[in-house]
């Protein structure tokens, strides 16, 4: 009971975590660009769990077999989701942050269709399958917000969808693979990996001239760092270990109460009826792939 109270607790500060990142996100974005973004969150992230894991005296791994899980993860669960939300955010054709947060909330339904079709690690049921079909709707719905702007629009939508379905594999990947490491060793591993690659792909493209480093900024790119990154990931593989990669993926359920919240409330983003009925149309489908009916007891006289 004592560690399901852990796990609860590490479960709703992960959301507060990673549903906030989506409002620092575009905050950041006003003077830096997406790999540069990326880039140095990343760095920060890393430079923190290196010093949990000095307090904590472990090591990384010597395993190249771990390695070559930690650099899948690295780029699949990291580099790539992060840079595709970031990105998706970015420019005037840019997503708001309350409209990402609900499109990554899709990760669960990629995740059932992962862990149950592809895995086979997961019974498939009616309401599972209901669930798809209504969280699908949900995003083409969404999706229909960008259909009549620019085609940028359209492709961060796709963008995000495409991160979500990143972090569906990843968190399938992680629990098959590395379930006897510990998590700050597998978030410290990919966090260095990550931030190797994307540090290389800012230098090449981008100029760091150009842009420049606010006061907001640092504070954004703090709280990205150090919670959106370095807590959440030991966070989540924390909650990983003990709940298996369908109910952990259940903390994008609250990403959109996070997202839209900070988003509507601290930079005026707007609200329409699609990214509503959407909205609640992923929840309702992840919800329903998740239900589980009570089985009503039989007492015999």
């Amino acid at each position: 009971m004592e560690t399901e109270r852990k796990v609860w607790s590490a479960f709703l500060l992960l959301a507060l975590a990673w549903g906030t990142s989506f409002f620092f996100i575009k905050i950041a974005l006003q003077t830096l660009e997406p790999f540069t973004l990326v880039s140095v969150r990343l760095l920060i992230g890393s430079v923190g769990l290196m010093v949990v894991m000095i307090l904590t005296r472990q090591s990384l791994p010597q395993n190249k077999s771990i390695w070559g899980h930690l650099t899948f993860l690295g780029v699949i669960n990291t580099a790539l989701p992060f840079f595709l939300i970031t990105w998706a955010e970015s420019g005037k054709d840019g997503l708001d942050s309350a409209v990402a947060s609900v499109l990554n909330s899709t990760v669960p339904l990629f995740s059932i269709v992962i862990a149950g079709a592809i895995l086979k690690i997961e019974q498939s049921s009616i309401g599972r399958i209901s669930g798809v079909i209504v969280g699908f709707i949900g995003v083409v719905l969404m999706l229909s917000r960008g259909l009549g702007a620019t085609s940028g629009s359209l492709m961060a939508h796709l963008a995000v969808i495409i991160a979500a379905l990143c972090y569906a594999i990843s968190s399938n990947y992680a629990r098959k693979n590395l379930q006897q490491v510990s998590p700050v060793v597998v978030a410290t591993g990919q966090l260095i990996v990550a931030a190797i690659v994307v540090s290389i792909l800012a230098f090449v493209f981008e100029d760091y001239r150009v842009q420049s480093f606010t006061q907001t900024t640092v504070v954004s790119l703090l709280w990205l760092g150090l919670l959106g990154s370095c807590l959440a990931y030991i966070l989540y593989f924390y909650v990983l270990r003990h709940w298996g990669p369908t109910r952990t993926t259940l903390v994008t359920y609250l990403l959109p109460v996070v997202g839209v919240t900070a988003g509507v409330l601290f930079l005026d983003e707007a609200i329409d009826w699609r990214l509503v009925t959407g909205g609640i149309l992923i929840l309702s489908g992840v919800a329903l792939v998740n239900w589980r009916p009570r089985r009503r007891r039989i007492e015999v006289t």
